[in-house]
């Protein structure tokens, strides 16, 4: 922490999604108990424009925080101590500012650890009793999905000494929102049920034919009924192509975080939801902890979900384009477009093909692209995709093998489209066996 010991004011900028406004607010914790004076701003690139206009203020030191490993050039010409606390695959290391990443060390920071379990990381480098911090952390990792199937790498670690020392606590209980079943299930989009979700007269009816009250929460079934209500979803769930590890958790762990009341996986939907709809400052305030907060938050979380549900029911009816090696489609709203693709490979057409969500700006277009572990496996690395395909269309892109991102010239899609299906193609393509 040498770097920032001797400095009273750090500008700290962040990723604006759910992982970069929980590490926002681990890290403005973090600095309040310090006693540094702090500016935070989620932004969703780090550009040169970025760069300039913080170079501008009178910042004695930086922190960027789950962004920054691909951009360590621009973030070397600020010309203060600064520290990058990343996880996405970086291009290099540096020797300018400190710069800390779980791949350096052998890491997948793609499902290992996040941006908010590497700032949680360096918190409890500067004290160690930021243990605190340890569910919001959480709800970083679980908006990046590193909780599917388990938690591993960096995270499990991280995760089992904070249930050791009683700042989380684990529990078994459903994925569905905790709210009447009738109303959960019409709800529901972290697991999305065709034909059931954002359709309430349907889902009253399968509550129906089930005979379980349509007004009752999970805490009020009998041990029967859940078991009834399990099947029946987890049986629902593999009839319209959902991938395993979405059916595994319709019951799964839970960890409450009885600092702030809430579940985690409750609080990281609500800080990405924030974020979605343009609340990254209540995003921030929320993670932190301000009762304040909840209410807004709260409303801000339904218009993201409902949303969020008009894109899935509009992917549901008429389903992606499809290429020979992967599968895209158009979403007018970019800072929703990267959620509903990863929501739709996991829940739709058995996660066979790579999914892109394309959206058309003035100027630009912006591409999110997901895929599936069972993928990856297989030899899928989007990061390398988008990166290739953005460049030879006059874009950039990059980020993790499973999830990445990209920004093209408006006009080129079908150029990148075209692009990005061949190489996914060479990546899936089966490898000849060496002959012995």
């Amino acid at each position: 922490m040498d770097v920032l010991s001797g400095v009273d004011r750090i500008r700290v900028l962040c990723h604006y999604d759910g992982d970069g406004a929980s590490s926002a607010a681990i890290l403005a914790r973090t600095f309040t108990g310090w006693g540094k004076s702090f500016h935070v701003s989620l932004t969703p690139v780090l550009d040169d424009a970025t760069i300039a206009r913080v170079r501008e203020e009178s910042n004695l030191a930086y922190v960027v925080a789950d962004m920054g490993s691909g951009q360590l050039d621009l973030i070397e010409r600020l010309g203060r101590p600064t520290v990058v606390l990343d996880h996405h695959m970086p291009l290099r290391d540096s020797e300018a500012v400190a710069h800390v990443n779980p791949h350096l060390t052998g890491i997948d920071g793609a499902h290992g650890a996040c941006g908010a379990t590497t700032a949680f990381a360096f918190a409890l480098a500067v004290d160690e009793r930021n243990w605190d911090l340890a569910g919001i952390a959480m709800a970083g990792a679980i908006a990046d999905r590193q909780h599917v199937p388990a938690y591993d790498g960096m995270n499990a670690p991280l995760f089992e000494e904070a249930v050791r020392r009683g700042v989380l606590r684990k529990e078994r209980g459903p994925s569905i929102p905790d709210r009447p079943l009738g109303e959960a299930l019409a709800s529901s989009y972290v697991p999305y049920f065709a034909g059931i979700s954002n359709r309430p007269d349907d889902a009253a009816k399968a509550l129906r034919r089930l005979s379980i009250d349509a007004t009752t929460a999970w805490g009020g079934l009998s041990p029967e009924e859940r078991r009834t209500l399990v099947s029946f979803l987890a049986t629902h769930l593999m009839r319209q192509g959902a991938i395993s590890e979405a059916v595994e958790m319709l019951v799964d762990d839970r960890y409450w975080i009885p600092e702030l009341g809430r579940f985690a996986a409750d609080l990281s939907d609500a800080v990405n939801a924030c974020c979605r709809v343009a609340g990254e400052g209540l995003a921030v305030a929320l993670a932190m902890g301000d009762p304040a907060a909840a209410t807004e938050a709260e409303a801000h979380r339904r218009t993201y979900g409902d949303r969020v549900l008009a894109h899935l029911a509009r992917l549901e009816r008429d389903g992606p384009f499809v290429g020979k090696h992967l599968g895209f489609f158009y979403c007018e709203e970019p800072m929703l477009a990267g959620n509903v693709a990863g929501i739709a490979i996991q829940h739709l057409w058995n996660g066979a093909r790579p999914l892109l969500a394309l959206s058309v700006t003035d100027s630009t277009t912006r591409v999110s692209a997901r895929g599936t572990k069972a993928l990856v496996a297989r030899g899928l690395d989007l990061a390398a995709v988008l990166r290739e395909a953005a460049t030879a269309v006059g874009g950039s892109g990059g980020g993790h093998n499973v999830a990445s991102g990209a920004t093209i010239p408006k006009g080129r899609e079908e150029k990148f489209v075209a692009l990005a299906d061949e190489l996914v193609g060479l990546q899936l393509a089966p490898k000849a066996v060496p002959a012995e």
